[in-house]
């Protein structure tokens, strides 16, 4: 029995104990009418809406239909090229390096059906082939979705940050999907399809030393939001899906450690003397406890991936992984302060040197604590 029907019947069933029974304290609850009115309500509302999404779902016939998908030289592109070229559908998955490992394996692991598509989704002229391509190889078919999938990520201090670092993030995570997504909505349009675009849970709150990713994350929703609005009136639907961390190449540990040494060394030297090579160690060592949790079930994200594809009536929202669900909706409702401290706790950091010199305020309580990302 599937965990969501469990919970819908224990409402039910608590329901109709309250209701027999009247045990402390929901004599409280049902001490007048109208509150015995909205608790009953609410329980069955909730079993109700539980049932509902454990229905059986119906899903499109593939035949005849392609997907166009960025990112496929490793991780949940280069899985999820894998997975709808075995459903039978038309996959045309984009590869930064089509010549490399990641793409010369997944056409081997695949039909003759699925196409390796060159591109960086930063180049307009390589997008512009990109679509050219596609409409030359699409025949009778029909593209029926694009997943913007491809992207980079950092973790670093703003003050360590280059400018240089936060526009190529953006570039690919945010303008990357604009770019996608602009050469393909004409042929959308015409299959009344669908745009997938692989945000995170760094979009819906913001995080320390992931200033540059979750900024593109956060537009990267606020664009999908924007498109699916102005979309409606082609009948063209607009999802997203927010992981949080997994074990994917993003998250390759001597990448992530290089990145932050290369950062370092190009941080001023008055800055650098004042956080002090401790902190910097530390930090370093925070990175490496964080990449360690991450989960390794990556078919979390791809299960929902397959379905916002093939699902007739797709989510507007994946959040892949309860507990990642859960943490998304608290953190929500907390207030600012409260996510403040809470991430003080849950990111904590030895303190920087120029503080132990000459601290204009007391010192920050040492935290424990597991750094970890979204």
């Amino acid at each position: 029995m599937k965990f969501r029907t469990s919970v819908a019947i224990f409402l039910v069933l608590k329901a109709i104990c309250v209701y027999w029974f009247q045990p402390w304290p929901f004599t409280i609850l049902t001490s007048s009418t109208l509150s015995a009115t909205l608790f009953y309500i609410s329980l069955f509302w909730g079993a109700t809406a539980l049932l509902w999404t454990t229905l059986p779902q119906r899903f499109i016939d593939p035949a005849g239909k392609a997907i166009f998908i960025t990112g496929c030289d490793s991780g949940f592109g280069k899985e999820l090229a894998r997975l709808l070229d075995a459903r039978g559908f038309h996959v045309f998955a984009g590869c930064l390096a089509p010549d490399r490992q990641g793409a010369l394996g997944l056409v081997e692991e695949s039909s003759d059906k699925l196409k390796v598509v060159p591109i960086d989704v930063t180049d307009d002229f390589q997008v512009s082939k990109a679509v050219r391509y596609v409409k030359a190889e699409l025949q009778d078919n029909e593209l029926w979705a694009v997943v913007n999938n491809a992207g980079v990520s950092a973790v670093c201090e703003i003050e360590w940050s280059s400018v240089r670092e936060y526009m190529k993030i953006m570039d690919v995570n945010v303008f990357g999907t604009v770019r996608v997504t602009k050469g393909f909505l004409p042929l959308l349009r015409r299959s009344e399809g669908r745009v997938i675009n692989v945000a995170s849970l760094a979009g819906r709150y913001s995080l320390p030393y992931f200033s540059a990713y979750t900024m593109s994350k956060k537009a990267s929703i606020a664009f999908s939001d924007c498109l699916r609005q102005e979309m409606r009136k082609f009948n063209i639907s607009v999802i997203t899906i927010e992981p949080g961390l997994y074990k994917t190449p993003i998250l390759k540990l001597d990448n992530l450690i290089d990145s932050n040494k290369k950062s370092w060394a190009e941080t001023p030297t008055d800055v650098r003397e004042d956080y002090g090579e401790e902190y910097f160690d530390t930090f370093q060592q925070l990175v490496s406890d964080s990449v360690a949790t991450a989960r390794l079930n990556l078919h979390e994200v791809t299960d929902n991936m397959i379905h916002a594809v093939c699902a007739e009536h797709p989510n507007i929202r994946y959040v892949p992984y309860w507990k990642h669900r859960l943490r998304a909706f608290l953190i929500g409702a907390l207030p600012i302060t409260a996510t403040d401290k809470l991430f003080a706790y849950r990111f904590p950091t030895s303190e920087p040197e120029i503080r132990k010199r000459s601290p204009k305020t007391p010192k920050t309580p040492k935290l424990s604590g597991t750094f970890t990302f979204p």
